[in-house]
């Protein structure tokens, strides 16, 4: 992956990330890979290896050649749905299986279908993970807790109410007035990820794509995704970081501003 960076403009992050076990995150990931795109693939492990999933070499694969892998949990149940117990194995378990796997330690977490709270927070740091996303949306500030890592947008062709949604849940009356130009002017979730990007090389920021490659695949929206790589690759003064990258050089730059530079990024 090309990571680069130019101080001459505002500080900005592209970061990607695919949730799920689907083997048609390989498509997406060589679809990546074209445009020099980072990306981390969120897995859970309890159907690795079974048709139509991905398989345990294929993940070292995709590591190889410099995505991400993250966990996912084992079974993909809700964590706050369930035993505080079982949650914890879920969290754990999957740790231990992809390390297993991979042979190198698993950094970044993300919280089946975005449901967390502050228990569930409490047990995967407590597992040793240095960072979890969720599902947020419409959001491109740098700053924000560890184990509450937002994104921009989804590829996905949500409604308008959606977003709104979203925003509500967020108690965000900053971010819906921020908002309010491209949601306005909204055609989808292209044309947003597009406006929210030229917003963020202007004013700096995180610009974080994510999806789920099966539903990607299953809605036909390669062409669309292709349109969006396009966009938003190989342009100059951009740092393209996975998670895990993300969430080392916000931990680098907070305890030394001097190191905001591509090598945080790229260790």
């Amino acid at each position: 992956m090309v990571l680069e960076h130019n101080i001459s403009r505002p500080n900005v992050i592209v970061t990607t990330s695919w949730d799920d076990d689907d083997n048609a995150g390989l498509q997406l990931a060589e679809r990546l890979n074209a445009h020099s795109l980072p990306g981390t693939f969120y897995v859970p492990t309890g159907q690795l290896g079974q048709p139509g999933r991905l398989a345990g070499f294929q993940l070292r694969e995709l590591t190889a050649v410099g995505f991400e892998v993250g966990a996912h949990t084992v079974s993909h149940r809700v964590l706050t749905e369930i035993p505080a117990i079982e949650a914890t194995r879920e969290i754990v378990s999957c740790k231990q299986t992809l390390e297993q796997i991979l042979g190198h330690e698993v950094v970044s977490f993300c919280y089946p279908k975005g449901r967390f709270n502050s228990t569930v927070i409490k047990e995967v740091r407590r597992a040793g993970y240095r960072g979890a996303r969720t599902t947020k949306m419409l959001c491109h500030d740098p700053h924000f807790p560890a184990f509450e890592m937002p994104t921009t947008v989804q590829a996905y062709p949500h409604q308008r109410s959606n977003y709104l949604r979203n925003l509500a849940r967020l108690r965000a009356g900053s971010a819906l007035v921020r908002n309010t130009p491209e949601l306005i002017a909204f055609k989808g979730w292209l044309d947003l990820g597009k406006k929210m990007f030229d917003r963020v090389l202007e004013t700096g920021g995180v610009w974080h794509l994510y999806g789920h490659p099966w539903e990607i695949a299953r809605l036909n929206l390669w062409q669309e995704l292709e349109e969006m790589f396009s966009y938003i690759s190989g342009r100059s003064g951009v740092r393209y970081a996975t998670n895990g990258q993300l969430l080392r050089f916000m931990t680098s730059s907070v305890n030394n501003p001097e190191l905001e530079t591509a090598q945080n990024l790229a260790s």
